[in-house]
């Protein structure tokens, strides 16, 4: 695995580099998919780590190409923020277990 590239919002950016982390800002999604579908197509070797609330708003083509790239695996960053605006954390996991063995789990209460 060549290096950590993390995608995450502006304001965390600095954080992230004082880190030690090769962190690149992106104020929206379109601006995050710039920056993978690029890595993707020079065949970036890496762990890629993106915000939640970013990665949340991927549409199925992009995250279908990102879950085909061997060389770049990717995973989600918990945003920090507050309930309402970041992704459930059923989804989290249940979407973190479904990377790792292969299907879709559901827990109880799941609509």
């Amino acid at each position: 695995m060549g290096r950590l590239l993390l995608i995450t919002r502006p304001d965390l950016q600095p954080g992230y580099q004082l880190g030690g982390v090769q962190a690149y800002a992106a104020r929206n999604t379109e601006e995050a998919i710039k920056l993978v579908i690029a890595w993707l197509d020079s065949g970036e070797n890496g762990l890629l780590a993106i915000d939640e609330t970013l990665l949340a708003e991927f549409g199925d083509e992009v995250r279908q190409r990102m879950d085909d790239a061997e060389q770049l695996p990717y995973l989600a960053l918990p945003s920090g923020e507050p309930a309402t605006t970041a992704v459930p954390v059923q989804h989290f996991v249940a979407e973190m277990i479904r990377r790792t063995v292969g299907f879709q789990l559901s827990f109880p209460g799941d609509e």
